[in-house]
């Protein structure tokens, strides 16, 4: 019985080991696998990055494009109605000038309309 025993332990053991020897093969194929990925990550990411800094580096001429040329709108912009503000302005200041002389002649007309109601200046 014995070397029944002994039989059956070392087909069990054969079982056990060649179980074994499978795990450790799928274990090589995963870390095979798991290294392929992680290349495969790292491959991805760098092209990303670049892709990242292509866009950046295209996006920020663009933006620069876009300032100088609304730089150069105002520009033109200004120097086209600096001239019309100047003209407004000159007539503004004449308008004060006749409003303030309209304002003298009525306030004298009134303070002579007065004076003569009350009989400060008389009758010629």
């Amino acid at each position: 019985m014995s070397i029944q025993i002994e039989s059956d332990l070392a087909k069990i053991l054969e079982r056990i080991e060649g179980k074994i020897d499978n795990l450790q093969k799928d274990v090589g194929d995963l870390k095979v696998s798991s290294a392929k990925l992680e290349s495969e990550i790292k491959r991805i990411e760098e092209k990303l990055t670049g892709d990242i800094r292509r866009v950046e580096e295209k996006l920020t001429g663009d933006i620069r494009r876009v300032e100088e040329k609304l730089t150069g709108d105002i520009r033109r912009v200004e120097e086209k109605l600096e001239p019309k503000i100047d003209g407004i302005s000159k007539r503004l200041e004449n308008q004060e000038f006749v409003s303030r002389s309209i304002v003298v002649a009525l306030i004298v007309a009134i303070l002579g309309g007065f004076a003569k109601l009350f009989g400060l200046i008389g009758n010629p």
